[in-house]
């Protein structure tokens, strides 16, 4: 279940490729390499350690390789029943990672889609610090926030956006107010297992 700012982040980056809605789509599972191997590969430059994180890999879908956008998900603790905003009954994890890399012709447009899903967040969070952080060689713009919408069932979060060349990526932990781990342990663990590198 994706939240509904995340998805909104997801939607502009869709405007601003000039791809279709994600209606209609297949979604691919995730694939075994992530309990198998400890790592899974996102689009053509990404590559995510396991390490020892308690993250599970949900989804990893390239529905939209075309446009070179790739989505990845990873959960923590068991699924339990709700009811979004639609009606539909949709899994809730105690806390969810979500994973979008675009892949654009130059970076000067990985740049400006980074600000652009930056500037979704601010609007769409209570924002409450804003800091660079460098991970694994890899610098971001950190933020953590409070979740407002009462369409969302997550009480807080923490998001990372940067850029590797002509990629940009926008990472986001979110979770339920019950949730007592540490948000930014977790998500600077996750970002220090990601390595970006060429692969063609």
């Amino acid at each position: 279940m994706k939240p509904k700012y995340f998805f909104c982040i997801l939607c502009t980056a869709l405007l601003l490729t000039g791809c279709s809605p994600l209606s209609g789509q297949s979604k691919e599972t995730a694939d075994n390499t992530w309990a198998d191997s400890g790592y899974t590969t996102i689009g053509e430059t990404m590559t995510v350690q396991k390490g020892d994180s308690e993250l599970n890999l949900l989804d990893n879908m390239d529905a939209l390789t075309a446009d070179g956008l790739y989505y990845a998900a990873w959960t923590m603790g068991d699924a339990k029943d709700y009811e979004n905003s639609d009606g539909k009954t949709v899994d809730l994890y105690d806390a969810q990672l979500y994973l979008l890399l675009g892949e654009f012709p130059e970076e000067t447009e990985a740049e400006c889609n980074r600000d652009k899903w930056l500037d979704a967040a601010r609007t769409n969070y209570e924002v409450l610090d804003e800091e660079e952080i460098s991970c694994n060689g890899q610098t971001y713009t950190l933020l953590a926030y409070n979740c407002i919408s009462d369409e969302n069932p997550y009480a807080r979060g923490m998001s990372a956006f940067g850029v590797y060349l002509d990629n940009a990526v926008c990472i986001e932990l979110t979770c339920q107010e019950s949730f007592d781990e540490d948000l930014r342990t977790i998500l600077t663990g996750f970002l220090n297992n990601c390595t970006y590198e060429r692969r063609d």
